[in-house]
């Protein structure tokens, strides 16, 4: 018995060319100049990267930050440029809304907002200087009870959804992608990822295993105390494929392709918890039958 078909994006680097505009300032903290001196731990943006940096030394003049390791520590994307970097944990943060509009220069079919706090709604809309807008979906963030029953809809726990999927954006490689995010003064988004859909298998069996990797420190003192510092943690999954005999070489010729490439891996779109955005650590096609073939897919999250 399956859950669904196993759908796989490799996600096109957004680089600042493709960003057309977006309401979300840069400036976290001033520009870097060559002409300043920068005390130990003052934290400058480098414009031509889009990286913060904080100064490691006092006195620090003229020392350029991505060629002085050194004299500057690299901590981060700015706070525009957080949504479009590999890490999930890292957000994009601005107060009831934010706006991008890309223009990526090839067709993407799918497009994937995760690690969502505080959103109400989010608007993809695909305009074509040609067509017009060929595309224009909203998605409900609203937040919904975590059990079924009346009583549960009017006082029980609600949860808010961290994600939002669309695998279904046509194919206009000149159309501009507008993404508007609604929400709360929490508004905030992990990442944005666009790019084209894979789909393989008959089917992800049931049987899947979901899971986290935390990486926060639980250590006890010679005392006895617990101490416990909360750090990221990273998605795991397990899945089981059923594969056509004619799937067997493409899938082995898909992953050695997206080896040390993040994708996001969408096992069933009934379940948050089986979707990826991560890599794949281990994979075995086993060619059981003559015309279907069994695979073990294991993933892993970027933190």
């Amino acid at each position: 018995m399956s859950i669904q078909t196993l759908t796989v994006v490799r996600p096109v680097p957004v680089t600042p060319a493709m960003l057309i505009s977006t309401d979300v300032p840069e400036a976290d903290y001033p520009a870097w100049a060559s002409g300043t001196t920068y005390a130990m731990g003052a934290r400058v943006i480098f414009v031509a990267s889009h990286k913060v940096y904080q100064s490691a030394i006092d006195g620090n003049l003229g020392k350029n930050p991505p060629t002085e390791p050194t004299a500057w520590k690299e901590v981060g994307s700015t706070n525009r440029w957080r949504v479009f970097d590999r890490s999930v944990s890292s957000q994009t943060v601005q107060p009831s809304s934010m706006s991008f509009r890309l223009r990526m220069g090839q067709a993407v079919t799918s497009l994937a907002a995760l690690n969502l706090t505080g959103a109400t709604s989010m608007r993809v809309r695909l305009v074509d200087p040609n067509y017009g807008t060929v595309y224009d979906k909203t998605v409900d963030l609203s937040s919904v009870p975590v059990a079924v029953g009346w009583y549960e809809w009017y006082f029980g726990e609600r949860r808010t959804p961290t994600q939002a999927l669309l695998m279904d954006l046509p194919s206009f490689p000149a159309a501009d992608v507008l993404i508007d995010l609604a929400g709360t003064a929490e508004l905030a988004v992990g990442v944005i990822l666009l790019g084209q859909l894979r789909t393989f298998s008959m089917g992800v069996r049931m049987g899947a295993r979901v899971g986290i990797q935390d990486y926060s420190r639980k250590e006890r003192t010679e005392f006895g105390d617990v101490v416990l510092v909360e750090r990221a943690f990273a998605k795991r999954a397990s899945f089981s494929l059923l594969l056509r005999s004619e799937e067997v070489d493409a899938l082995n010729a898909f992953m050695a392709e997206v080896r040390a490439t993040p994708c996001l891996w969408i096992g069933s779109s009934r379940y948050e918890s089986t979707t990826v955005y991560g890599f794949y650590k281990s994979f075995d096609i086993v060619i059981s039958y003559y015309d279907y073939s069994d695979s073990e897919l294991e993933l892993e999250g970027l933190t």
